[in-house]
This record gives C-alpha cells, structure tokens and sequence, in this order.
C-alpha cells in the first residue's frame, strides 16, 4: 500500500479513511459500475423481506427493525460473485471459507434498519447454532451498489459517525476486539432512505470456516 492505494490482485482501490475504535475502513472504488449494476440484476427478480437472526431461538425471522428487501447467494454462486469474494480476501486477508454468502439489499422510501450489532452474544444460548456453523462473525464487508439521493446512510452512534453511500464504495468495520472479544462500538445502523433507492451487498467474515 502507498499513498493510501491498495493494490489488489485484480484491480487497485483506494484507502479513503480509517477509524479506531472500532476499526472502521472506508474504501472507494472497490466494485465497479458495471460490477454493481450486475448484482443488482441478478439479485432483484428474487427479493423478499429481509429477515435477522432471532435471539429468542436463533431462526432467521422477519423483524421490524429491519424493512430491506434481501436476496442472498451462496459462494461462489456465479462467475462475479467469485470474483468479488476473492477481492474482499485479497483485501481483507481473510479466507474465502470463512465468509458467509454474499446478501444484496434494496432499501425504498423510509425503510431502514434500526442500531444494532453483528456480532452473535455468546451469553445467548440462542445463538449457538449460529456460532457453530463458523465462529462469531468478527467483521461485516458492505459494499455500496447504488447513489442515494438523500439519506441511507451507515450510522454508528456511539462513535458519532456516518458513511453516505457511494456507488462502488466499501465499508469494513470489525465487530470483534483484537482479542476476539465482542466490540460494543460496532452497534450500526442503516439510516431511512428520504428519497430515492439504496442498494448494497453485505458480507459478514466468520472466524473459521463457515458452513451453511
């Protein structure tokens, strides 16, 4: 890396800006245009509401903290999902098992998801299973597939910050301490959309390797 670009094995990105605690990375030029509007058009046809993962019984379940629209791929679903999750590896300098599928999202008018965290309590039995199929998920890759015309934002509120999303544009930011730990400061949320559509794909980075 010099003068904050990041020379990838298939493309350079650029280092706009970094913070701690947290760690929080904000990447610019990570996907193309073209790359972008691809995930959007395979992902859009098969959409339905987004769902989380229930703290009372670990099942993913609709909640109205979250009102996204999702549709998620397994790895190495088609030719550029393999080639995106090899660049977040490259990146990230974390294996490509150790991640879970690719989800892409589409936020309309008003639709948001509330603060919360990533990481799994590992005080909740509930979320065991989940932990079993490949550790505590210790980091979270978004990368912006769309412009907003007005809000959509990635809010953290206990470190008073705010990444506008940018179309192309990747934000990483770790839900672990250094010491595997989970990190308080990572509570995030996805600001309401005022106007206009929002998309992005999210990637969450387990500690070992993953298995649906």
């Amino acid at each position: 890396m010099s003068h904050n670009s990041i020379v990838l094995p298939d493309k350079t990105v650029r280092l706009a800006s970094t913070f701690y605690p947290p760690f929080v990375a904000v990447i610019e030029g990570f996907l193309s245009h073209k790359e972008c509007d691809q995930l959007i058009s395979s992902a859009e046809g098969n959409m339905r509401d987004s769902r989380v993962v229930s703290p009372v019984d670990g099942t993913f379940a609709e909640h109205d903290a979250r009102t996204s629209k999702s549709h998620g791929f397994q790895r190495g679903a088609t030719p550029l999902i393999t080639t995106i999750e090899n660049r977040i590896a490259a990146l990230l300098h974390w294996p490509v098992v150790h991640g879970e599928g690719l989800q892409v999202l589409k936020y309309g008018k008003g639709q948001e998801y509330r603060p919360h965290y990533d990481f799994f309590d590992p005080k909740n039995a509930n979320y065991q299973k989940n932990i079993g199929k490949g550790g505590q998920r210790v980091g979270t890759l978004l990368m912006y597939l769309s412009d907003v015309e007005a809000g959509g934002g990635t809010n953290f509120p206990k470190i008073n910050l705010e990444v506008r999303p940018k179309k192309g544009m990747a934000l990483y930011f770790a839900n672990t301490k250094f010491d595997g730990s989970i990190e308080p400061l990572s509570l995030h949320a996805g600001m309401p959309v005022n106007k206009g559509t929002k998309f992005l794909a999210t990637k969450w980075l387990r500690a070992n390797p993953y298995v649906s």
